[in-house]
């Protein structure tokens, strides 16, 4: 038997209601209070299946209207009907007899439909009947229904992830900022004992024994590199506290290429590493000339230092429509695919790859400037003795 017209307005405004929120809970409020309101209905209850283990299931309650159990005769009767727990045939043989319908002593009608892949939806009618035709049209509802709620599952369970994803970056800051406020503490307080031992600066060695001023001057080069270990690790969290870009100003490029030749040029040449400057450096540039200078050299130093007789070191301009690309590749040790991410953090520095008076600073700070400026920084290497190459995006 076809549809009434009042029939056909009921089932579309029941249809509208469904998914109209992705919130489960108001969801359901509106749209089951259309089913209710609109067929005429006593209660409803909404039940959810899940697995309890062994491959058994069970049907939850997971909404219902009326609310309270005790004035919900959906609930009540669904006690009555359902099983508390299920094999998979079990589950097999009752989703084949949906949709089905269980009448109370009192004559309360209870009709249980399948929702897929969620549960069941059972509505209770206290007076009179659903016609069969009511019962068939509110299959594609159903199914309407089952969709909005697995949309709603799945956005709720996002948000979870996004909750317990949030919390744990928060987490990882907050231990990076104790970490690095430890290490700076650790880093401020070294300068006391750093004045106490500089003070040998105010001894005349030639009133020393031999054996003295040996001891002295032994003392006096750790000074120099504590002191050095200090300024860099003060230097680094400076960078890290302020996260900000230097003050634009313009940079010649052929400047620029002499005075990191000039800088390591002979550095280079005492340790037999040939060092050449390729590609267009000319124009101009406004930018934090600081930092790129600082990145360069902390790329050039790493370089030439990584690098034994022989072996290259090249610096590379390259320009493409808005980008400027510095490429620094050596014929040097390596990195380690799995290593190539640590060496931007302060301190990480494998025992093979020590060199005299390194501690791990430069390319963090590299790294901070880096972020700062929204440049990027990365490094291509195939693993040890293979050289490595950096880039450097502006």
């Amino acid at each position: 038997m076809p549809l009434k017209a009042e029939e056909i307005q009921i089932f579309y405004e029941i249809s509208m209601s469904i998914g109209s929120e992705l919130d489960c809970r108001s969801m359901l409020k509106e749209a089951l209070g259309k089913y209710l309101r609109k067929l005429n209905l006593s209660a409803s209850c909404l039940l959810r299946k899940v697995a309890t283990g062994e491959g058994k299931f069970a049907f939850e309650p997971y909404y219902r209207l009326p609310k309270m159990s005790v004035l919900n005769r959906a609930s009540q009767m669904v006690e009555a009907r359902i099983d508390s727990e299920y094999d998979q045939a079990g589950i097999a043989s009752l989703q084949a007899e949906l949709p089905f319908t269980v009448e109370s002593s009192a004559g309360e009608k209870a009709y249980f439909f399948d929702l897929p892949d969620f549960g069941i939806l059972v509505l209770v009618k206290s007076e009179g009947s659903l016609r069969q035709s009511t019962v068939r049209s509110l299959a594609p509802l159903n199914r309407k229904l089952a969709h909005a709620l697995s949309a709603c599952l799945q956005k709720e369970a996002l948000s979870r992830s996004e909750e317990r994803l949030e919390k744990a970056n928060e987490q990882l800051q907050e231990w990076n900022t104790d970490k690095l406020s430890f290490i700076q503490y650790i880093s401020h307080e070294l300068n006391t004992p750093l004045n106490w031992i500089g003070s040998l600066n105010m001894i005349e060695e030639e009133t020393l024994s031999p054996d003295s001023q040996r001891c002295v001057e032994f003392v006096r080069k750790g000074f120099l590199r504590i002191s050095k270990l200090a300024q860099l690790a003060s230097d680094y969290f400076e960078k890290s506290r302020l996260n900000w870009p230097g003050q634009p100003t313009q940079v010649l490029l052929a400047a620029l290429r002499e005075e990191l030749r000039s800088r390591f040029e002979s550095k280079a040449q005492v340790k037999g590493v040939p060092l050449t400057f390729e590609g267009d450096w000319s124009g101009e540039l406004s930018l934090d000339a600081k930092g790129l200078l600082e990145v360069l050299e902390s790329l050039i130093e790493n370089a030439v230092g990584f690098s034994d007789f022989g072996e290259a070191v090249k610096v590379e301009l390259a320009k493409g429509g808005e980008t400027i690309r510095f490429r620094v590749e050596d014929q040097g040790v390596g990195i380690e695919p799995n290593l190539q991410g640590a060496i931007f953090k302060p301190c990480q520095i494998p025992e093979h790859k020590r060199t005299p008076g390194g501690y791990g600073f430069s390319l963090p700070c590299a790294r901070l400037i880096c972020e700062a400026n929204k440049w990027s920084l990365k490094v291509e290497s195939e693993g040890l003795g293979q050289g490595s190459c950096f880039e450097l995006t502006l």
